[in-house]
């Protein structure tokens, strides 16, 4: 079986240009650049550090994001520069370390690695167009203006909530992007031809959006609790992960002396998506109706884990016997 750098080598065309994008909002993916100096230019930095030419992102005005803040554009030196292999290492990185520990972690981690582009646009021109797709356009009222693309969660949870054919209709001659999704597969989106569709979300699909932060955790946190990953599809992953996100903010509603943080109820969708029984086995419904006292206050859910999964074990053990 081909390697994952191999399958992805195997797609690029060699005559059309090929960059990486950087998401740097919350750091850059080399040591080596720190807070910027005031007036320091940040696109000589970074070609000094990845020794290739770097294309700025100028997002919007409406985006309210410091300038170095910006996501960025690597151009690589065909299939075969190294940086390739080194990009998807460090995608590879970052989804283990968003996943590690499962329910004992934290289900985040930074993802700077947005995935590899191919235009036969100029740089300036593809950037232009990055930029484009980055700035929100919805039904839904909302002060939200930046739709994160460069965080490539973003990116697959957008492409399960609108469809991926709608996603890629945006390219134009922004020919292909690929990009490592959370269960480590490697996926691609071609361009269907030279002519562009702005993309605009209904109120609803905006909404669904706006949940992804606890959809995020909650799908790192179940993939790094199953051996396997590759037989759950992108749909079936997403669409499960919903509905348990659901049934988290409902169980944080009845029981709210257990649901304090977002982590509270990550932990429970994913227990939820564990052990289909949970909600309805009695002795999970007591420890959470549990109140505690003033000497011996409650729990939150994000460290009941242990506890909550034991007793929905030994209830299913009862119900199969």
């Amino acid at each position: 079986m081909p390697s994952k750098l191999e399958q992805l080598r195997s797609g690029i065309d060699r005559l059309t240009p090929l960059f990486v994008l950087i998401d740097p909002m919350v750091g850059e993916p080399l040591p080596g650049i720190g807070a910027p100096e005031p007036g320091a230019d940040m696109n000589l930095l970074r070609k000094q550090l990845w020794q290739r030419e770097i294309v700025g992102i100028a997002l919007a005005k409406a985006i309210a994001l410091p300038p170095h803040l910006h996501p960025y554009l690597v151009q690589l030196q065909g299939p075969d520069d190294p940086l390739l292999g080194l990009t998807l290492d460090l995608a590879e990185d970052e989804r283990a370390a968003a996943q590690a520990g499962g329910l004992d972690g934290e289900g985040r981690a930074a993802h700077r690695i947005g995935g590899w582009l191919q235009s036969s646009m100029q740089p300036e021109e593809l950037a232009g167009l990055v930029a484009s797709m980055c700035r929100l356009d919805t039904d839904a009222y909302t002060k939200a203006t930046y739709l994160r693309l460069g965080d490539r969660r973003v990116l697959d949870l957008l492409c399960h909530v609108v469809d991926a054919s709608r996603v890629a209709g945006q390219f134009g001659r922004l020919q292909s992007w690929d990009y490592l999704d959370p269960a480590g597969r490697l996926r691609r989106l071609r361009s269907p031809g030279e002519q562009a569709a702005p993309l605009r979300l209904s109120a609803g699909e905006w909404q669904r959006l706006v949940r992804g932060e606890l959809l995020h955790r909650t799908v790192a946190q179940w993939l790094g609790e199953i051996a396997q990953t590759d037989g759950v599809p992108p749909e079936v992953l997403y669409a499960a992960a919903e509905s348990a996100v659901e049934h988290a903010a409902s169980a944080a509603r009845v029981w709210p002396h257990r649901f304090k943080t977002a982590g509270d109820e990550a932990v429970w969708a994913v227990l939820s998506l564990l052990h289909p029984s949970l909600p309805h086995a009695p002795a999970v419904l007591k420890l959470l109706a549990d109140s505690g006292s003033e000497d011996d206050p409650p729990e939150p859910m994000r460290y009941l884990h242990r506890d909550v999964r034991s007793l929905a074990q030994q209830a299913s053990a009862v119900l199969n016997r």
